[in-house]
């Protein structure tokens, strides 16, 4: 592959990544819109009476009846006043379509990792992209006629979600393709990905300037086509080293020779031939008995048994403990994305305006993630270890990962971590709209680094062999927990009164458990004894024994 098309390829998968994997994480953007064009608002009516019937605010719902007089003309492709209310069986079906479609966003790695052992790299690409341009397609269906073609939005938020993934996977493994991509190109596809919950923020500002939303997600659609063309014409991989791992040659330099050759007469050549032919003879002799010495050497640490199975990995106390930790993350991730609206109605009480002011700033300061992932990267690797003069062995990332990342670093990466998570929690309490600002900040570092600081954790605990199972079996088991975001948004929007401060309170609580994970992990790698063979061996020149 040619040094352009290889920088192209590179670039053009972040950019697609902040483009397109992510999107689904803007749903505080996307639901206003759906809200407003009235997908799933069939039982809009029954349902708000339902909801309101122990409200007195009367002028709430004069507003709300408002809105659902207005939904032909918003139909038809008016523009939208100001951003409205809806029914709360309406939000209850939308919360139920974006948990769904969640689920598949993160829960698709490892069926996508069992289907590389069938499928290449491009081709995974190409299913990413056609996928995000189907749900953009069904999406605008649901726009145009939402009172018959609402149902196509869960599907919509699934195919989204698995081409999100899509995407985001096979630009996670182009630097298993290509060589010397770099360290921190992971934490950039990382960082792109968070990043990309702006998008939606972008289409909701041009919404409510006036434009019409069947264009913007048509030609939003349109544009996510480029996806599976560039991948068709320019993802034409090969891993790297992987011809040149299956050929071996033995290589002969006759200089000598050849020099010889042109000094000798001609009846002297015949002489000549044979003697090399002998002399070459005599070498492989020499090799066999080189290599039949060195058949006696064992580098392998004493008492070394068979590989640990993986089974062994998941009933481990660290993968538990990283498991809990991680599932409550999500799923308080998930119920902060999809209740944030109105979390800030409540906290701007009667300053009109103000609550839709900070839902674009929240959507804003996701951009944010684009620096946090390099930022959180460097804290976990010392990059300026690929800068020693050490010789040239092909190794793959994981043992790079192992070498730049200790416990010790690792522990300290989760203790700030934790930290990160407990102010957020205390931010999600505060009445102030200001705070909620912190919280915004916190929460992007926080949803950034899951990812980042999970693929440490497998490097530098488990076994080598075992990283994928674990990346696969631990997202998907994360993915099915965060279920429960749906139940808690219908404790939110039920009984709770729309005020979600006792669930933040709870997720709190259940936060403090994740300091458990570096106190286990340092206190696990002080009582592990260090063998003399993990410390670096320097070969010395061997004296040759004196003769007597």
């Amino acid at each position: 592959m040619g040094r352009i098309l290889r920088m192209w390829v590179l670039s053009s998968a972040l950019v697609e990544t902040l483009l397109f994997s992510g999107c689904l994480l803007g749903w505080s953007s996307l639901s206003p819109i759906l809200m407003d064009v009235g997908v799933l608002s069939l039982d809009c009516h029954s349902g708000l009476e339902q909801s309101e019937a122990g409200s007195n605010d009367s002028a709430l719902e004069a507003r709300r009846m408002e809105v659902v007089s207005s939904l032909p003309g918003i139909i038809l492709g008016s523009k939208p006043r100001e951003p409205h209310d809806s029914c709360t069986v309406q939000e209850r079906y939308l919360n139920l379509a974006f948990t769904v479609g969640t689920f598949f966003a993160w829960g698709a790695f490892l069926p996508l990792q069992l289907l590389l052992g069938y499928a290449h790299i491009r081709s995974l690409r190409q299913i990413g992209g056609a996928l995000v341009s189907i749900s953009y397609l069904m999406l605008m269906y649901c726009f145009t006629n939402p009172q018959n073609l609402s149902l196509f939005l869960p599907f919509a938020l699934i195919a989204q979600g698995l081409g999100g993934s899509c995407v985001l996977f096979s630009s996670l493994l182009l630097p298993q393709i290509l060589q010397n991509v770099g360290s921190l190109f992971p934490s950039l596809v990382i960082a792109s990905f968070s990043a990309s919950a702006t998008i939606f923020t972008i289409i909701k500002v041009i919404y409510y300037s006036g434009a019409p939303i069947v264009p913007i997600i048509l030609g939003y659609g349109a544009m996510s086509c480029v996806v599976l063309v560039n991948s068709t014409l320019c993802w034409s991989l090969n891993p790297a080293g992987k011809e040149e791992d299956n050929i071996y040659s033995v290589s002969l330099r006759l200089n000598c020779y050849e020099a010889m050759k042109k000094k000798k007469k001609p009846q002297e050549e015949n002489w000549c031939q044979k003697s090399l032919k002998l002399k070459f003879q005599e070498s492989l002799r020499d090799r066999e008995r080189i290599l039949s010495q060195r058949r006696t050497l064992s580098f392998k640490r004493p008492n070394v048994l068979a590989p640990s199975p993986v089974m062994d990995s998941l009933t481990s106390p660290t993968f538990i403990l990283h498991l809990l930790s991680d599932s409550t993350l999500l799923t308080w991730v998930y119920f902060y994305v999809s209740s944030i609206n109105a979390h800030l109605q409540i906290q701007a009480e009667d300053q009109e305006g103000q609550s839709d002011i900070y839902s674009s700033v929240f959507g804003a300061l996701q951009m944010l993630g684009l620096f946090a992932a390099p930022l959180i990267s460097i804290l976990l690797y010392n990059h300026r270890i690929r800068k020693r003069p050490i010789m040239r062995i092909q190794t793959t990332t994981r043992n790079s990962h192992k070498s730049a990342c200790g416990i010790k670093r690792l522990s300290a990466v989760y203790a700030l971590r934790g930290l990160v998570i407990v102010g957020f929690g205390i931010s999600c309490l505060i009445p102030s709209l200001q705070v909620q600002v912190v919280g915004f900040i916190l929460h992007v570092v926080m949803r950034t680094s899951m990812f980042l600081v999970s693929s440490t954790l497998y490097l530098c605990v488990f076994p080598g062999h075992h990283y994928g199972a674990l990346l696969g079996i631990g997202t998907f088991i994360s993915s099915i927990l965060s279920l429960l975001q749906h139940p808690l948004f219908m404790l939110f929007t039920g009984p709770l009164q729309r005020n979600p401060f006792w669930i933040h309170v709870m997720f709190l609580a259940l936060s403090l458990g994740s300091f458990a994970l570096p106190l286990h992990l340092i206190i696990k790698n002080k009582g592990r004894p260090h063998h003399p063979l993990s410390r670096p061996i320097h070969l010395h020149p061997v004296t040759p024994p004196s003769k007597t």
